[in-house]
């Protein structure tokens, strides 16, 4: 009996210690952030604001109601801060305590910021005034500073530093062909803005006695004869890679390969492009003077066989004119035979690809295309001719394009 009753207050014992003992686990409520953000001047919500919340790096971005929501976020000290242009950026700090929401707006101040109306200023052949818009899409007063980035003495900018609020500013930029030779300029102006406490800079390009295409690249002409010329291979499109299996379709995109996949060999010899897309699907164009623009600029066409042959002609004749056409400098391989450039052609040797982009040749030829289907014509390094090529099957040649007459 005695035994008995210990043993009843031992487990008396063990359960009361166990009871106070065992203290009920702290639960912890998330909380949230959430607040709308406005334009400061006009009081409306602003959609796309994006929002950084720290420690934790989250992000996200206002609705088209300007609203914004951080959702289960332990209680702890934040910053958030917001980042959309043009306007300054906003930090804000709060403490978030178990289970609390907390609203936190913003008001955003919309710095200066500068639109401009063009990126480039083509003068072609004849211009010698053209003229560019600065308008300030932001609030406030935007400084603004204007000079070519190499100084040229043939380039007059007028005005070359102003301010401007709500007004468009017009800058006038006028060149002295007299101080130009005929070959093709670029030159860049620079444009320093004052956005907030930060500077902005940016560029317009001014284009001289050159031919722009679609993609906005650059070339220069020259006249050979009765002809005008490219004196450049076109570069247009987008680059397709031959060696993921990549071809050239009548997708309604420009496509284009680079010599062994490298856009550095685009940019030194132009993009390689299949006859169909050279064409831009057009038909063969057999006549004297050819009439398919293909990849071209406006106003020029893809060279017809006979106009080949009559650049051979005024050359001299297809057996000695690819000295002519060659470019003299050291891309070539050695020996370069003959080469004089003389007609101002400047070949250069981008190679040629087939069987969907396998390159061969760089260093050693230039090979184009012409309007006949899967025929063009090509100059070598080791060699004066300028001969005549054939393909039966898939090729990738360069484009050189030949300006259109004038109308009648």
């Amino acid at each position: 009996m005695r035994a008995r009753e210990i043993t009843r207050i031992l487990c008396f014992g063990i359960i009361g210690i166990s009871f106070y003992s065992c203290k009920p686990e702290e639960i912890i409520l998330h909380g949230e952030i959430s607040g709308i953000v406005t334009d400061t001047t006009t009081g409306q919500p602003l959609k796309a604001v994006h929002l950084k919340l720290s420690p934790f790096n989250d992000t996200t971005s206002t609705e088209i109601d300007g609203k914004y929501l951080f959702k289960r976020l332990n209680p702890g000290d934040y910053k958030i801060q917001t980042s959309k242009f043009p306007y300054a950026e906003d930090i804000k700090s709060t403490t978030l305590v178990s289970g609390s929401t907390k609203k936190i707006d913003f008001a955003l101040h919309k710095n200066p910021y500068p639109a401009f109306s063009k990126r480039y200023l083509d003068f072609g052949f004849d211009s010698i005034k053209k003229s560019f818009t600065i308008k300030n899409i932001g609030a406030g007063i935007l400084r603004y500073s204007i000079s070519t980035t190499t100084i040229q003495d043939w380039i007059t900018i007028n005005p070359n530093n102003s301010e401007a609020t709500t007004e468009t500013d017009t800058i006038e930029v006028t060149i002295n062909r007299s101080r130009l030779s005929e070959m093709k300029h670029i030159e860049n102006i620079e444009i320093i803005s004052h956005v907030g406490l930060n500077l902005l800079r940016d560029t317009i390009r001014v284009l001289v006695n050159g031919v722009i295409d679609k993609d906005e690249n650059y070339y220069g002409v020259v006249t050979i004869g009765n002809q005008t010329w490219l004196a450049e291979n076109m570069n247009i499109g987008a680059q397709k890679n031959a060696r993921n299996g990549d071809m050239l379709t009548d997708n309604g995109i420009i496509e284009k390969f680079c010599y062994n996949d490298d856009k550095r060999n685009c940019d030194i010899y132009g993009g390689l492009y299949d006859w169909t897309e050279a064409m831009q699907y057009y038909p063969m164009d057999i006549g004297n003077i050819g009439t398919t623009q293909g990849i071209c600029p406006v106003g020029w066409h893809i060279p017809t066989w006979n106009e080949w042959l009559e650049l051979g002609a005024y050359l001299g004749g297809l057996p000695i004119a690819g000295g002519k056409l060659k470019d003299t400098g050291s891309i070539w391989k050695q020996p370069n035979v003959g080469a004089t450039n003389e007609s101002g052609f400047s070949a250069l040797p981008g190679g040629s690809s087939y069987w969907g982009g396998a390159p061969s040749g760089e260093g050693e030829t230039a090979v184009w295309w012409s309007s006949k289907i899967n025929e063009g014509f090509r100059v070598w390094y080791n060699n004066i001719n300028f001969s005549h090529v054939s393909t039966d099957f898939t090729g990738f040649f360069s484009v050189r394009c030949v300006k259109n007459p004038p109308e009648k």
